[in-house]
């Protein structure tokens, strides 16, 4: 009995211990080292099916690459100044039945229509200030407009994701408001409201588990607006190592239709699948002695 007894408590206690750990505040924090540099392995496709009256086309784009950001400076509280870097890519385009390719390890990539691509490839082309929190500011572009491919470009910036101000627990949940601007007519546009919601899932192995969704919030009722927004309503997982303070992996998914756009019968779906995964991270000076 007395044996039984000891055992129960025993287990009682482990329970209340890891429910204790489980239910302790956590700190969600980016942490930067002067000269670090952080490289992220980048795929992506994208798969349509457009049906516009009578004609239909199941176009796609697929996209590998490798990006970095480097640490230029840490600032006192914690925020660095980054600058971003695309070290190469390739991509496939397939759109009303043509194909058209472009792969940076090749020496023929002599189609106009990935030159702006072509140029950015091994330069710096953007440089940001990222708060411990993930909040991006003082954006500078580093290469003309006119040689920023939007849709690599913009995933430059998707090693970060907003992470709450105070520490939580597992199971709470934060938000971020964000203004979309849509284009009302040629000359005039207006601005939606979207909102990101994020949920803790878990902490492992100091590996902290977060899923996110992306929600429309103001109402549309015109399908020339909505199919302005048709990549935003996205969800998916991000791995963050507590530790090391960088984001592990991250895979965002979309599968969302929009009908009657374009004043006609029209109907356009989309299905995305996103995926970030962490490389070695180094110093540059280390990068430096290995290039020597």
């Amino acid at each position: 009995m007395r044996l039984e007894f000891a055992t129960a408590a025993w287990m009682c206690l482990c329970v209340c211990s890891v429910n204790g750990a489980a239910d302790e505040p956590i700190s969600l924090r980016y942490r930067f080292e002067p000269g670090q540099v952080v490289r992220y392995s980048v795929s992506m496709r994208d798969d349509y099916k457009i049906q516009v009256g009578p004609a239909s086309d199941e176009p796609y784009t697929e996209q590998e690459s490798v990006k970095q950001y480097r640490v230029l400076s840490v600032n006192d509280d914690g925020s660095a100044r980054l600058e971003l870097l695309l070290e190469s890519a390739k991509l496939t385009v397939v759109n009303d039945g043509q194909k058209q390719a472009f792969d940076s390890t090749a020496n023929n990539n002599e189609n106009p229509a990935f030159a702006p691509l072509q140029n950015m490839l091994g330069k710096p082309h953007l440089q940001v200030t990222a708060s411990t929190t993930g909040v991006l500011s003082d954006i500078k572009l580093l290469l003309d407009g006119s040689e920023k491919p939007n849709d690599i470009s913009q995933s430059a910036l998707d090693a970060f994701v907003a992470l709450p101000q105070e520490p939580i627990a597992v199971g709470t949940s934060w938000r971020e408001d964000l203004d979309v601007p849509v284009k009302v007519s040629e000359t005039l546009s207006k601005t939606i409201k979207v909102q990101r919601r994020f949920h803790l899932l878990s902490v492992e192995n100091d590996r902290a588990t977060i899923q996110f969704e992306t929600k429309i919030l103001s109402p549309i009722n015109d399908p020339d607006e909505e199919i302005q927004l048709i990549r935003r309503p996205t969800r998916g997982t991000l791995l963050l190592d507590l530790k090391r303070g960088v984001m592990v992996s991250k895979v965002v998914t979309l599968d969302n239709t929009v009908t009657n756009f374009g004043g006609g019968p029209s109907v356009m779906t989309l299905k995305q699948r996103h995926v970030e995964r962490l490389l070695e991270t180094k110093t540059a000076a280390a990068i430096s002695d290995a290039g020597n």
